[in-house]
């Protein structure tokens, strides 16, 4: 019942909103419909625009109805999101199943060493299979085998996620806090649960230039038929400015 008040309470400004258009709309359309509210002057556009100068006919009423109508449905249902974040439980629960490095990877942002990663199923950091890789806590697609590449570094490398709806940047909290702002990375997180996935840095390789450096601890491999790289879905961070 809470949850229902207030989501009421949150749709009021734009019941307003909509209340206020369609009023105005009626009384734009139909200024005679209403004896004590003087007649409005018609619309001066340059050009044939009948629908236009002549506000009292009946097809250019219908047209705006429906234009107040189409905005009413804008302002009243609320966007779906593309994530859903989970609950600390449900977090919690997920993660009882991987091994104790792992947790550390995903829950205290621990860091993998090179060239020995491994999925929390078992494939090694360098495969070459096709498939996605998933976020073994929330399941959501991260990252596709068609934009992983060899970058050299020993880790699992991305030149995008699947979408960067899935995904969370952000500037390192441990980088603030002990290192230089030279030395900050910015942060790659499963968006869904918000367990640390690893770093995005600006030396990848084409099309997008972008180097997702992820643990394979913090993955899961799903095989099969991978989804395209789309390098729209790459992160937009550019080289951190050491005097902003």
């Amino acid at each position: 019942m809470a949850a229902h008040t207030k989501a009421t309470r949150r749709m009021l400004p734009a019941l307003a909103l909509v209340v206020g258009l369609v009023s105005f709309d009626f009384a734009f359309i139909a200024p005679g419909a209403n004896p004590s509210r003087p007649a409005m002057p018609r619309l001066e556009r340059a050009g044939p625009f009948p629908e236009q100068v002549d506000a009292g006919t009946s097809a250019p009423r219908a047209r705006r109805a429906a234009a107040v109508a189409a905005l009413a449905l804008l302002v009243l249902v609320p966007r779906a999101r593309a994530v859903e974040e989970m609950s600390d439980a449900a977090i919690a629960e997920a993660a009882k199943s991987l091994s104790n490095f792992e947790q550390r990877v995903l829950l205290e942002a621990a860091t993998e060493p090179a060239f020995t990663g491994k999925t929390t199923n078992g494939y090694a950091w360098d495969n070459k299979e096709e498939g996605t890789y998933v976020s073994p806590i929330s399941g959501q697609p991260l990252f596709s085998s068609k934009a992983k590449y060899n970058s050299g570094t020993g880790w699992p490398s991305f030149w995008a996620p699947v979408s960067s709806d899935t995904v969370l940047e952000r500037t390192d909290p441990g980088d603030m806090d002990n290192l230089p702002k030279m030395f900050w990375r910015t942060e790659v997180l499963d968006r869904a649960s918000g367990t640390h996935l690893g770093h995005v840095f600006d030396d990848g390789p084409p099309p997008t230039g972008k180097r997702y450096c992820i643990n394979a601890a913090a993955l899961k491999f799903v095989p099969g038929t991978a989804p395209e790289g789309d390098p729209k879905q790459a992160s937009k961070w550019g080289p951190l400015s050491l005097f902003s």
